[in-house]
């Protein structure tokens, strides 16, 4: 028995419209009540209001190779892109660190050379 359902009233710009429409006919979508229903129970879905999940387009042929690559190391999707996340994230603070500390000591280097040119 289907659950049942109550009608209610949506006001939304013609451009919003426009982006529900291209949507029928995709993913099974048959009206505008379909994509808004299921629009609708994504948002529901996702419990509180921080997102934890997130929808990464990464393209046919990475998409092959990661699922390839899970298959062969036992592993899911899910750690090893936040493994790669975090290894990303430590490389760039590490170069960001890095690159300050080389700034900071050109920096220093100028200014002794500065202050030893003043001095007769």
């Amino acid at each position: 028995m289907p659950t049942p359902t109550a009608l209610i009233s949506l006001r939304l710009t013609e451009e919003q419209i426009l982006g529900l429409d291209q949507r029928i006919g995709t993913d099974g979508f048959r009206n505008r009540s379909d994509v808004v229903r299921e629009s609708v129970r994504r948002f529901l879905s996702e419990g509180d209001y921080h997102r934890t999940n997130l929808e990464i387009s990464v393209g046919a042929d990475l998409a092959k190779t990661l699922e390839r690559f899970c298959a062969l190391r036992g592993e899911n999707l899910a750690s090893v892109f936040q493994a790669g996340a975090r290894l990303y994230m430590q490389r760039e603070i590490e170069l960001a660190n890095s690159l300050d500390e080389i700034i900071e000591d050109r920096i220093t280097k100028i200014s002794n050379e500065d202050d030893d040119s003043l001095t007769p």
